[in-house]
């Protein structure tokens, strides 16, 4: 069951890091043997269960793996970003960190915004417009990810 939500995490992050135009993932894959290989994962690329049985690796540039999940013993996932990257009018939440509410700034585009703790949990849903003032007060302290529009951001309650 831990395996289960480790990968589900993994994925759940791995997705949320694919779902920006310019970003990139390296994935180390860790087996029990002690057999470790490492992949470059495009935006085009993803990461899939098979069967229940096994995850999937689809780099986004014509190469896929396969691995069992009783063998996986460790998987490290580290996001980089293209050269060309604009982040002039990067979405921001302010403050970040807070205590109870912020506030959403140069968001381009509406749309529904969900907020997970950092092992998945949906813990809040609303709809989100440039300056929505999220109150958050009923949520216990400690780190979050705010997803919107294809893009998550990290936040800390205080």
């Amino acid at each position: 069951m831990k395996m289960k939500k480790t990968l589900f995490l993994l994925l759940f992050t791995a997705g949320i890091l694919f779902s920006g135009h310019s970003q990139n993932v390296t994935l180390v894959v860790t087996t029990t043997h002690g057999e470790e290989q490492t992949y470059q994962l495009t935006h085009e690329g993803q990461l899939f269960f098979e069967n229940g049985e096994r995850l999937v690796i689809d780099d986004g540039l014509g190469t896929t793996a396969s691995f069992l999940l009783a063998d996986i013993q460790k998987l490290a996932c580290t996001e980089y970003a293209d050269v060309n990257e604009n982040t002039t009018s990067a979405l921001s939440l302010i403050p970040n960190p807070t205590r109870d509410k912020f506030i959403i700034k140069n968001l381009q585009n509406s749309g529904m915004a969900h907020i997970y703790t950092l092992d998945g949990r949906l813990m809040k849903s609303f709809e989100a417009t440039e300056g929505t003032i999220v109150d958050i007060s009923e949520l216990a302290e400690g780190m979050y990810l705010l997803h919107i529009n294809g893009q998550t951001f990290k936040m800390m309650k205080l």
